[in-house]
């Protein structure tokens, strides 16, 4: 028995090394200035691989704790969050908000030809969790990008169609956000750390990071047209008081692996149960209609030799996440659900064959073809060494 437990920890220290070697050769060839990833199996057996300083120009080396902007990958989070209140009976999935949040419902719809028009038909917290709602950003929507008006007294952009007719990615996990606030009382980062983050000892994520832990957040920037990538300053200026589910989180890549282990164990992490079996089941299944398909838009003004090959109209949605759909794909299974942040950083969670993965790099835009390939070269050997 002894001997068969050497030989496992062996053969694992040799994958990690060819691992290592490979990830390794392909940041010392490119530009990106700092990566790490992580994986993990349900029972958090977990390998991290890091590459280039978490401050930029220094010699230190990005750590699992180091804390990034994790943007749209708040999203699953909020989802979660949201999820409990259905649990707890406090909202259905499918229950009309229009009486719960009239400024939601009350915001027009913009048609193709430019009209406005009022749209009394009920969205759902459902609709909101799938981005069937209507809800969309001015970068995944031409026609909100082409919105101009002189005066605008909503509390967000016109829905572009009707509830449930169509898929668009955008604002609407901002709204499960606010309808999250409004039934349990409390503003989102005080639910978030006694109810999810809290629980599950994600010590590094919030919303506004504490002083004390300022000196981990790593450093960001922007690639520019001429591939070279400029720094932002690395601290927040000042504190938010209006807290987006769909994009405000700062945290870690090993809080990121606690939470995704969670779900690998449907719901429970080192004996806290935060969700029931069943539930996330539910937000694992596809939960779009039928007749609506993913619509993932290409960036514009975007150098073709620059922008990978992220979002796939092929897959599905659940009520946090796409839904690995494609049978075309060679690396993730079908199930396999995966969504990212859009300082490109990528997830991949694998709930069948208890695999979840993070990756994390710091800078915009999104879809950078070089880090979006590096995710796939990690998730790719984190597959192939499930099989040996």
């Amino acid at each position: 028995m002894a001997l068969l437990v050497l030989l496992i920890i062996s053969c694992s220290r040799d994958t990690n090394r060819s691992t290592d070697l490979k990830l390794k050769a392909y940041f010392d060839a490119g530009t990106i200035p700092a990566a790490i990833m992580g994986s993990t199996d349900e029972k958090g057996n977990a390998a991290f691989f890091a590459y280039g300083p978490a401050v930029w120009g220094e010699k230190d080396t990005v750590s699992p704790d180091g804390i990034f902007r994790i943007y749209s990958m708040t999203k699953a989070i909020a989802s979660v969050a949201a999820m409990q209140l259905v649990e707890q009976g406090r909202i259905g999935l499918d229950e009309p908000l229009n009486t719960l949040m009239p400024e939601m419902t009350a915001i027009p719809i913009l048609d193709d030809q430019g009209n406005l028009s009022p749209s009394d038909e009920p969205i759902t917290l459902k609709q909101l969790l799938t981005h069937t709602s209507g809800f969309a950003y001015n970068f995944t929507s031409p026609k909100l990008a082409e919105f101009k008006p002189s005066k605008w007294e909503y509390a967000d952009l016109p829905r572009i169609f009707k509830p449930g007719t169509s898929w668009n990615y955008g604002t609407s996990t901002d709204w499960v956000g606010k309808v999250i606030e409004k039934i349990s009382g409390k503003d989102l980062e005080t639910y978030l750390r006694e109810n999810v983050t809290g629980p599950l000892k994600m010590n590094s994520t919030w919303f506004n990071v504490p002083a004390e832990l300022s000196g981990k957040i790593v450093s960001w920037g922007n690639r520019d047209s001429t591939g070279r990538i400029v720094e932002y300053p690395r601290l927040p200026k000042e504190p938010v008081t209006k807290f987006s589910a769909g994009g405000g989180l700062y945290g870690s890549p090993n809080d990121y692996l606690r939470f995704l282990r969670c779900m690998l164990n449907y719901g429970e992490l080192e004996g806290v149960r935060i969700l029931k079996k069943e539930t996330v089941e539910l937000m694992l299944q596809d939960q779009l209609p039928t007749q609506v398909q993913l619509n993932n838009r290409r960036p514009e003004n975007r150098q073709d030799s620059l922008v990978g090959a992220f979002g796939d109209n092929a897959d599905r949605w659940g009520l946090a996440w796409a839904i690995e759909a494609n049978k075309k794909e060679n690396v993730r299974p079908l199930g396999a659900v995966y969504w990212a942040g859009a300082a490109n950083s990528y997830y991949t969670l694998d709930v069948p064959n208890k695999i979840a993965i993070v990756y994390f790099t710091q800078f915009f835009p999104f879809n950078d073809k070089e880090s979006f390939e590096f995710y796939r070269l990690f998730e790719k050997e984190v597959y192939a060494s499930a099989k040996r």
